[in-house]
């Protein structure tokens, strides 16, 4: 009768929460519109986030969900909604190469790919072939009281991408979706590695600031070496 209850007089089937964690698929690469001209510092990357910024070439995003009904939720697709492609940000760059191994993501968005707006979410295959999400025909679902995480990977080597996670999904026959973050949120953004007029190297034993119009040879353009 509880579990009933629930359904009854719960307005949300599932909740949903989104936020960026670049740990989770790449090192700490970041890129902002401005040109910055701070001391080279760990710190220069609060500066960054002070203006238009975003994760540069790679970004890794986790979307928790969270059932708000007694029965099980299916989820049946998941894409990501490219809302505005803009020219990548070339101000400044901060680059902190990883201190270990990467995550793997559960979820990849390669954001440049398709003619729409509209990218099909991929997960590792066999022989580290991608295929479509649910394309093995598993269903994977959310259940009362044990949160789903869904680690992502997006990915862009042409635009300063904004872009959000549709998840449609089904209870009890009814069809419903979800986006991530909502609408009056900030999207999720990824910019492209490319020319950039400052870089911060954060290397293990010092870190540097590099003029790159100046040495452009001082310069990273990708995310490794």
């Amino acid at each position: 009768m509880a579990d009933r209850a629930r359904d009854l007089f719960s307005d949300e089937v599932l909740s949903a929460r989104g936020e960026s964690y670049p740990e989770l698929v790449a090192g700490q690469y970041w890129a902002t519109d401005a040109v910055l001209g701070e001391t080279a510092s760990s710190r220069v990357l609060d500066v960054v986030r002070q203006h238009t910024h975003a994760q540069l070439g790679t970004s890794g995003q986790q979307v928790t969900l969270e059932s708000h009904r007694a029965g099980r939720i299916d989820l049946e697709a998941i894409t990501a909604v490219v809302e505005e492609r803009r020219k990548p940000l070339g101000g400044t760059a901060f680059v902190a190469d990883p201190q270990g191994s990467e995550e793997t993501a559960l979820v990849e968005f390669r954001l440049d790919s398709g003619a729409g707006t509209e990218i099909p979410a991929l997960v590792p295959g066999d022989g580290g072939v991608a295929r479509p999400y649910l394309s093995d025909g598993k269903i994977r679902f959310v259940e009362q009281g044990k949160p789903e995480h869904l680690v992502i990977r997006a990915k862009t080597e042409r635009c300063f991408c904004l872009w959000r996670v549709r998840i449609e999904y089904s209870y009890r026959g009814g069809k419903h979706t979800l986006v991530v973050p909502p609408a009056g949120q900030p999207a999720f953004t990824t910019t492209a590695w490319g020319p950039h007029k400052v870089e911060y190297n954060m290397r293990i034993d010092d870190a540097q600031r590099y003029d790159c119009v100046a040495q452009p040879e001082t310069c990273r353009f990708k995310p490794t070496s």
